[in-house]
């Protein structure tokens, strides 16, 4: 009998506890519905995050709408992390300068998003674009060529808008396409 009650000692007061500690779980606890909330916001900011890229690329620049949208999606002292043109102003000039570089060397300039991805501070995506080159670019003049051009941009997200950038653009696989004889 005292075997028994060896035994029987160890799981009884771990039973008890269990129930004690079920009991004491108050159903109206809101910790999963904060953990919910928490969860729906962070989903939520990421999405918005994404849809800034989509906005800027897809309607911006596919769509020759990127002063329309510029607003919407540069904070008006963003930042380029590393300028690809010398002369390249500061803030949300910057930005338009950049396009205006490239929309005048490749007007017809289409955008694909192949990877997208987020947190709530950044988001990045890797795109492949082709164009026709029909003004100059990186010193070369038009050649009427088609091109075709990859890349990876990273965004810093701050109150909804990119406010910093940088970008990795393959202007060397760009540049031997344009002087191919």
């Amino acid at each position: 009998m005292k075997r028994q009650i060896k035994y029987l000692t160890p799981a009884f007061f771990a039973s008890c506890i269990f129930l004690t500690a079920c009991n004491n779980s108050n159903p109206t606890d809101n910790s999963t519905t904060n953990i919910q909330t928490t969860m729906d916001s962070v989903t939520q900011k990421i999405e918005a995050n994404k849809q800034l890229v989509r906005l800027w690329i897809l309607d911006g620049w596919n769509n020759n709408r990127n002063k329309e949208v510029v607003d919407q999606v540069f904070a008006q002292d963003w930042v380029d992390g590393n300028p690809t043109f010398a002369d390249q102003p500061k803030g949300i000039e910057g930005a338009m300068y950049f396009v205006e570089q490239y929309r005048n060397a490749l007007p017809d300039i289409q955008f694909n998003i192949t990877h997208l991805v987020a947190d709530t501070d950044y988001v990045t995506f890797r795109f492949e674009a082709t164009a026709t080159h029909k003004g100059t670019l990186m010193g070369i003049p038009a050649t009427g060529k088609k091109v075709a051009i990859t890349g990876i941009v990273i965004h810093k997200v701050e109150n909804g808008r990119f406010a910093k950038s940088w970008n990795e653009v393959d202007l060397l696989g760009l540049k031997m396409q344009l002087e191919q004889k």
